[in-house]
């Protein structure tokens, strides 16, 4: 008897730990209140709770952990159908492959609804040195130079344009001018910030793809400048 009140005990003492796990990973940004992950471990959790009323039952208890559980698989359903009803285009879905990889698909098709897919061509500029950036841009498919002082120090081929000034509206370090034939997305700036300002997780995720936008730069740059004087 008292080995079967310890299992039950411990089931209890398991769904208590899960229920505060779930929630602190929550409050820490680790997990999205609107992920599988989060229904999964609180429908987890009151199924340990529940084992363990059938030690000492409680009727309320019982009641809170059903409804729990229940409520946790319509949201796993309606996360999954909305998953499922999802489409990209192949040109969406190479830029959410590039660049956007860990955003939650639905976040990546508000943010693809939101900006306008162009054909840009030779002597546009996208961003001008010391003026503000009025959008954010993708380089999808093309060539685009990067200028300083009217002085070419560096060739984008791929990748986001404008992202460190965008978020917060400052003048761009530099002139990003097209040089051949590219396909080009973009958002404007104004859209975007009301976009993070109403959802604070699409504000997370967006950062931390932008974020890693330039470190990659920034990598990339480094790379350049050490090799530079070993072939001089």
């Amino acid at each position: 008897m008292f080995f079967t009140t310890s299992v039950y005990d411990w089931a209890g003492y398991a769904g208590v730990s899960i229920y505060l796990g779930a929630y602190i990973c929550l409050q820490l940004g680790l997990i999205r209140g609107s992920g599988y992950r989060y229904a999964l471990l609180n429908m987890v959790a009151a199924i340990f709770v529940l084992i363990s009323l059938s030690a000492e039952f409680n009727m309320a208890s019982a009641i809170i952990q059903g409804c729990w559980v229940v409520i946790s698989v319509v949201g796993i359903t309606r996360i999954f159908l909305i998953h499922h009803r999802l489409r990209f285009n192949d040109e969406e879905a190479q830029l959410v492959e590039r660049a956007l990889a860990r955003m939650p698909k639905p976040m990546s098709r508000r943010l693809l609804n939101a900006g306008v897919w162009c054909d840009a061509q030779p002597g546009v500029d996208l961003t001008t040195e010391g003026e503000a950036v009025s959008h954010l841009h993708f380089l999808s498919d093309g060539l685009a130079g990067v200028y300083l002082n009217e002085g070419k120090i560096a060739e984008i081929r791929e990748g986001f344009i404008g992202e460190m000034t965008v978020m917060e509206p400052g003048p761009a370090s530099a002139t990003v001018r097209i040089e051949a034939p590219s396909r080009v997305f973009s958002i404007s700036g104004d859209i975007l910030r009301r976009m993070i300002r109403a959802d604070e997780e699409f504000r997370a995720s967006l950062d931390q793809h932008l974020n890693a936008a330039i470190k990659s730069k920034l990598i990339e740059a480094n790379t350049k400048m050490t090799r530079r004087p070993a072939a001089e």
